[in-house]
């Protein structure tokens, strides 16, 4: 993402000696302990599940609308099209409403580390516009 340049740019940076990305491992490791240790085993699960789900089911809805734009219809194919993606979408959102409903907490708790990252997606895009 941010060799995209739709993430930090120090994301992008590789490590002379180990040629890997590492200040955005230590990133991702930080996060990962700050998710550890803040809340419960089934809290975790939730709030990441939760959003895997959606976004695996938002994923699939596009073969939908790719599909339907014609421009690629050869490219994307799907196994038991348009039945198979059409059940996997239904089953998924209902999950993603189920969890909401049962631990609305867990599931606002996603949404809005979500939703944090779209003013930091525009910061880092505003941010390019002006170095070029």
């Amino acid at each position: 993402m941010a060799r995209d340049g739709a993430f930090v740019p120090a994301a992008a940076r590789v490590h002379p000696r180990f040629r890997t990305p590492a200040i955005a491992i230590v990133a991702q490791a930080a996060w990962s302990a700050l998710l550890v240790l803040s809340g419960t085993f089934e809290q975790l699960l939730t709030y990441t599940g939760f959003g895997v789900i959606l976004f695996s089911a938002l994923a699939v809805l596009s073969l939908f609308f790719v599909r339907r734009s014609g421009a690629q219809a050869a490219t994307f194919r799907a196994w038991g099209y348009p039945w198979a993606p059409a059940l996997f979408c239904i089953v998924s959102f209902a999950i993603v409403i189920n969890t909401v409903v049962e631990a609305p907490g867990v599931a606002s708790a996603g949404l809005a580390v979500m939703a944090a990252g779209v003013p930091m997606y525009w910061w880092v895009k505003r941010g390019r516009k002006e170095q070029m």
